[in-house]
């Protein structure tokens, strides 16, 4: 049984009591967007926690993971909670351990960065810069996200129309350490890695990070209006397919998602569908040409608005939802490598939800090399989340599109992670207690969910970059 008492006089023992937040204290480290999703946000509103620990070293990390090992109190991994499928809410009463205090770049060399787990990406794209390389991959919350949060709950982001997601050897190895009361520390490196990519902290503490770099370009920003969808998602997949063009950011948004990002609006009409580009700035002839061969209007980003970052990726979604309190959303994945694949796609299920799936895709590298479209569509008017999403997501599996599941916080049923027998067999080795986060690996929530129908829930509606710390 938990030993809640004895573990947090020990918390306190080890960090002192200004570094341990009380239950009473520890609201804002309950939050992160799984609101976004109606299911996720009534089944964790009730999210409690004993205390939120905050090391600022790996000893003390480790530390932290002995004494819960001891007492069997369960623990969670957390990072700035930019999450958006609840990755890091407990669903047991135990500790919470903000590693954005255990943070620093360790070295930057040729190709790679070793950083610890709380480092934010965006220090770690500052040193990269300092030696003229930059992060193969980072998310669009890079200015917030940390390491190991990004590498544990997300799976792209800004230069994936380049060099692909995680799982294109963009995470080069991971040390972990085991649960146990005495924690060891495994190296995990190749394909091992994998086993801790997009697993929410379920199989291991991550203790240190070696992220991939790439030389770095000087970018410009651009945004392209077009009066069709078709033509708008084409460019978009030529931008990431095209030789001449090295793009970190290719995202296309059909309307009237354009017109929700009410700061940059006025850059095109309402009917206009828009695809949002950040590209090497030397190759802006090739993209005009590109622009036009898709009869759309390029233009370069304005000063004095909002960055570029602030709406690909589930960025969207704070637009849609700002446009419409009651919007949700969904992720999928279209057919990979295939062009005409995927307009077919998108137009079989605009035929059947148009107005309600409103399409936004991200263009990014595949493994093959080729091409792959992600989907982060918002849902507007949708009746309920219980038949009807089911329903839509029968539709969108039956037309060969894969559903990425956002409206659970398991990881299986998430979609992103395909065989997990291998982070099972680890996790025997690395949890044996199960303490990790428990609730989220190997199990099932979506499809058993008891919770069906119901509305979204009015909110305020903050980005990541403006929550509180």
């Amino acid at each position: 049984m938990p030993d809640l008492t004895a573990a947090l006089a020990d918390l306190i023992d080890l960090l002192g009591v200004q570094r341990v937040v009380p239950a009473a204290r520890a609201s804002k480290y309950l939050r992160d967007f799984s609101w976004y999703s109606p299911i996720l946000e009534s089944e964790l509103a009730d999210t409690t926690v004993a205390a939120v620990a905050l090391p600022t070293t790996v000893s003390e990390l480790t530390d932290i993971v002995a004494l819960a090992a001891r007492h069997r109190v369960p623990i969670t991994m957390r990072g700035a909670g930019t999450g958006n499928y609840g990755q890091s809410l407990p669903l047991e009463h135990g500790i919470v351990v903000d590693i954005r205090g255990v943070a620093g770049v360790q070295s930057v060399s040729d190709g790679r960065a070793v950083v610890l787990p709380g480092t934010r990406m965006k220090d770690i794209e500052i040193a990269a810069q300092s030696t003229a390389q930059e992060l193969a991959v980072m998310p669009s919350t890079y200015r917030v996200a940390t390491a190991a949060g990004f590498v544990s709950g997300g799976s792209g982001g800004l230069g994936a129309a380049a060099h692909g997601d995680l799982w294109n050897d963009n995470v080069l190895s991971v040390d972990i350490i085991t649960v146990e009361e005495q924690p060891r520390r495994l190296h995990l490196s190749g394909n091992q890695v994998h086993a801790v990519l997009h697993t929410y902290g379920t199989v291991g503490v991550i203790v240190q990070l070696e992220l991939r770099l790439v030389p770095a370009h000087e970018y410009a920003q651009y945004c392209v209006s077009f009066d069709e969808f078709d033509s708008c998602a084409r460019f978009g997949w030529e931008v990431v397919d095209s030789p001449d063009v090295h793009a970190r950011l290719a995202s296309v948004h059909q309307a009237p998602l354009g017109a929700m990002m009410t700061p940059i609006a006025h850059l095109f009409a309402p009917d206009e569908h828009v695809a949002l580009i950040w590209a090497d700035r030397t190759h802006q002839p090739h993209l005009a040409a590109l622009a036009d061969r898709y009869r759309g209007t390029l233009q370069s980003w304005p000063e004095g608005v909002k960055d570029i970052t602030q709406f690909p990726f589930s960025h969207s979604i704070l637009w849609s939802r700002k446009a419409h309190p009651t919007s949700s959303w969904l992720q999928c994945e279209y057919a990979a490598d295939d062009q005409e694949a995927v307009s077919r796609q998108v137009a079989d299920i605009s035929v059947r939800y148009g107005g309600t799936f409103l399409q936004h895709l991200e263009f990014i590298r595949s493994q093959s090399g080729g091409v792959r479209a992600v989907g982060i569509p918002a849902l507007v008017g949708l009746p309920d989340h219980g038949e009807a999403l089911d329903q839509l997501m029968s539709f969108a599996s039956s037309i060969g599109i894969r559903v990425l599941n956002p409206h659970s916080f398991v990881v299986e049923e998430g979609g992103f992670v395909g065989d997990t027998d291998y982070m099972l067999d680890l996790k025997q080795t690395s949890d044996p207690h199960l303490l990790l986060n428990p609730g989220k690996l190997g199990g099932s929530f979506f499809n058993k969910r008891a919770w069906r129908a119901g509305s979204v829930r009015e909110r305020e509606i903050v980005a990541p970059e403006s929550l509180p710390t």
